[in-house]
């Protein structure tokens, strides 16, 4: 423990900065979590107004996510992130105020984009701000932190209504304590703001093309054939497909199940609240895992452990085991997330990392909101039984897809838990960086998937003449 919290202190200015703004950023996405859907409810709205407000948020997460690249290459990534995050707040207190049903609709479409460009680019900034070999460990510390800021999310949302009634008589369940617990987790959550800002001249300036890559070993860049490299990727977006038809099935309308099954607000924000509580404990043991089992078998493990329980809830609905699920798979996120990003950073050209971030949240997004429209009238007619069966066979389906074809791949090794961590080189100046460290205008930054993986984008990039090829130093591999 102590030499992990000396390395947490070695780490870069930025990085420490970034993890402030983690915490506070998702604050109000765990507040969201549990009080918006209830909130819908008590507007006199039912699992299938649900099912199509989260399609519509969903399908605008996805077509942003689609353009990440892009709009990475050509504002960088703090502006797209600090962007986002402004984009984001205004339409948090803009969905907590109108209550109109079309007005919902048209807002669900807001909060999807600017929702992507606060999520989408966690795991493409956890990488610029780090090197290959402590990347896996910094990614899961991010994911801890995220989980710790929706515990808080998840508990200012389960309890401010009880707080709000007995101090100023604001009656629970009602759309008007819901609302008022909303604009609290949205002025939590613009504290993020700050520690952007508080970010170096250099990292709220840089762009892709300008951001020079340091990692700390001499580790050659994959040499795979671009065949080989498009299939990594067509693989990996499927993977956040499949995986999202089961998630939409059932996730968007949880909190309301909890509710069906006989638990309260208050309640149901204590089990979320654990949930992300011990997820931000298990998540650190990510790099562990993966060192034991390797990134695929581990990552697949984790991710099927809480399968049984699902498929048991569809004959048994009962709060216990409901409860149990939900705990195990909200810690199965953190574990599982950090170990295959950070795979999928290191098998992949650098040159296309940022799409295929980008592409496997859009895949994630479309699948969601699709699963989520059709789920939720499957709910209203037949109950959450079949919606909970899907979710296993996705998920299985997914895993048996993603193990089987990345088995074969090795890991790069990682940090090792008593290696210490020098500090990383500052962002140069454009004129400075190499044209083997950029990533082009115009390339691996395309509009459309297809383009992205052309063998011409695919294909290794010279280095500049008279430069040492230090593109080689870095391998490259993303999710929702």
């Amino acid at each position: 423990m102590g030499s992990f919290v000396r390395r947490i202190r070695g780490y870069d200015r930025d990085i420490r900065l970034y993890f402030a703004y983690t915490l506070a950023a998702n604050i109000a996405i765990g507040v969201f979590a549990l009080v918006f859907n209830l909130y819908l409810i008590q507007l006199g709205h039912e699992e299938d107004f649900i099912g199509l407000f989260n399609a519509i948020q969903t399908l605008a997460m996805a077509g942003t996510a689609a353009l990440l690249g892009r709009f990475i290459g050509k504002f960088g990534l703090w502006k797209v992130v600090t962007g986002g995050v402004a984009l984001y707040l205004l339409a948090s207190i803009l969905l907590a105020t109108i209550t109109n049903d079309v007005a919902l609709l048209l807002l669900s479409a807001f909060w999807g984009a600017s929702t992507s460009m606060v999520f989408t680019p966690v795991m493409p900034f956890v990488v610029e701000l780090t090197r290959q070999r402590q990347r896996q460990e910094v990614a899961a510390l991010t994911m801890s932190l995220i989980s710790l800021s929706t515990t808080a999310g998840s508990l200012i949302g389960g309890w401010a209504p009880l707080l709000l009634d007995l101090t100023i008589g604001l009656s629970r369940p009602s759309a008007g304590a819901f609302r008022s617990t909303m604009i609290i987790g949205i002025a939590l959550a613009a504290l993020a703001l700050i520690p952007l800002f508080l970010m170096s001249q250099e990292r709220r300036t840089s762009t892709p093309a300008t951001a020079r890559r340091h990692d700390d070993d001499e580790e050659p860049e994959t040499d795979a054939p671009p065949a080989e490299i498009r299939n990594r990727m067509i693989v990996y977006v499927t993977v956040g497909g499949l995986m999202a038809l089961g998630g939409g099935a059932v996730f968007p309308f949880y909190n309301v199940y909890l509710s069906s099954i006989g638990a309260s607000a208050a309640l149901i924000g204590i089990i979320f609240a654990l949930a992300w509580t011990i997820a931000a404990v298990v998540g650190l043991w990510s790099p562990w895992i993966s060192a034991r089992l390797g990134s695929q078998a581990g990552s697949v493990i984790v991710r099927l452990v809480p399968v049984p329980l699902f498929c048991l809830m569809a004959i048994s609905p009962v709060l216990g085991i409901a409860v149990t699920a939900h705990l195990i798979r909200v810690s199965s996120i953190t574990v599982s997330w950090s170990m295959e990003s950070s795979f999928i950073s290191d098998v992949l050209p650098q040159r296309v990392r940022y799409s295929v971030f980008g592409y496997r949240s859009a895949a994630w997004n479309l699948g969601f909101s699709l699963s989520s429209f059709v789920a939720g009238g499957v709910i209203v007619r037949y109950g959450y039984g079949p919606t909970f069966l899907a979710y296993g066979v996705a998920m299985t389906g997914a895993m048996a897809l993603y193990y089987f074809y990345f088995r074969r791949i090795p890991d790069l090794p990682q940090l090792a838990a008593e290696e210490p961590l020098p500090p990383r080189p500052e962002i140069e100046p454009e004129s400075a960086a190499p044209e083997s460290f950029t990533l082009r205008p115009g390339r691996g930054e395309p509009a459309a998937f297809s383009s992205l993986i052309d063998d011409e984008d695919i294909a290794p990039e010279p280095s500049v003449e008279g430069q040492a090829d230090t593109d080689s130093d870095e391998r490259t591999n993303t999710d929702e």
